[in-house]
């Protein structure tokens, strides 16, 4: 297990039971074969599943799929965050599909939220589409971070397109979202991956992997963790956990213990505490005050 203390750079909260702002999510968790993420996951439940791990830092992005629930869940978040004993930053959302006018109204209204740093779109956003350009210069004018939903199929678009705005700050989800294990598809997302960690200053979460593998072993794991680490360097990864989803593949402590062999196997300690609590926090602005 690690010996730094850790910023979780993406993690879920929701209450299912009172706010119907999930209705995709039993689908979704029933295609992960873990109907029961479509549960309750609470601060009491992060806690209890990292129980044993010193978690310095989180950093909660929207997942809701009711129609502009995302404007309530950024309000909920930052009230409920004070329960959470510890720094929190918050990514939401916005929908791509409404008129640029009210899309930077919903950006505006959500950053009024003490905690928000940013926000990333699920899906439904295209590069080089009014709505894009419309979020890249919100964000870059404001100094907040675009979490990128980016996939081996529109990865080059996407470079192409965050080209043109320098200065904008931007972390690359869940490694570049690999499609499956299926040997197609991983030399598909190596050729992505390598091509956005040698074209971008991008950040890159090392998280989702419980979304595409079986479980969270080593000899599951050891492909994607060594290619990733070969192709960014520890400095541009980010440790992030996507809790509760990827439960469905394993616990916190085995996805720990799996990540760290590879950090105790090549980081050094600076490299390492980069990883697992300093780039976040930097990226972030994760601080006692926040």
């Amino acid at each position: 297990m690690p010996t730094h203390p850790i910023v979780d750079a993406h993690i879920h909260l929701w209450d299912t039971g009172a706010h119907p702002w999930y209705p995709r999510l039993p689908e979704f968790a029933a295609a992960l074969g873990e109907p029961g993420l479509a549960g309750n996951f609470l601060p009491a439940d992060y806690d209890k599943a990292t129980a044993g791990v010193t978690v310095n830092g989180l950093v909660h992005v929207s997942a809701t799929t009711a129609r502009h629930a995302y404007l309530a869940e950024t309000a909920w978040v930052d009230g409920l965050a004070p329960s959470l004993d510890r720094p929190v930053a918050i990514i939401g959302t916005v929908d791509p599909t409404l008129p640029v006018p009210e899309l930077l109204a919903h950006l505006e209204t959500q950053s009024a939220a003490t905690r928000f740093r940013g926000i990333r779109v699920f899906q439904g956003l295209s590069p080089n589409s009014p709505a894009a350009d419309a979020i890249a210069s919100w964000l870059q004018d404001r100094d907040a971070v675009f979490d990128l939903v980016a996939h081996p199929g529109n990865m080059l678009d996407w470079i192409d397109f965050l080209a043109g705005y320098p200065d904008l700050r931007v972390v690359l989800e869940h490694l570049g979202l690999p499609e499956s294990t299926a040997p197609d598809h991983r030399t598909a997302w190596s050729n992505a991956l390598s091509l956005a960690a040698k074209e971008t200053p991008w950040l890159c979460k090392l998280s989702g992997l419980g979304m595409i593998c079986p479980d969270l072993t080593w000899p599951t794991l050891e492909y994607w963790l060594e290619t990733s680490v070969q192709l960014w360097g520890w400095h541009r990864l980010v440790f992030a956990s996507n809790m509760p989803v990827d439960s469905a593949a394993g616990t916190y402590t085995d996805l720990l213990t799996t990540i760290d062999r590879a950090v105790t196997a090549d980081a050094t300690d600076h490299e390492a505490e980069l990883f697992y609590t300093a780039t976040a926090s930097t990226t972030y602005a994760l601080s006692p005050l926040a």
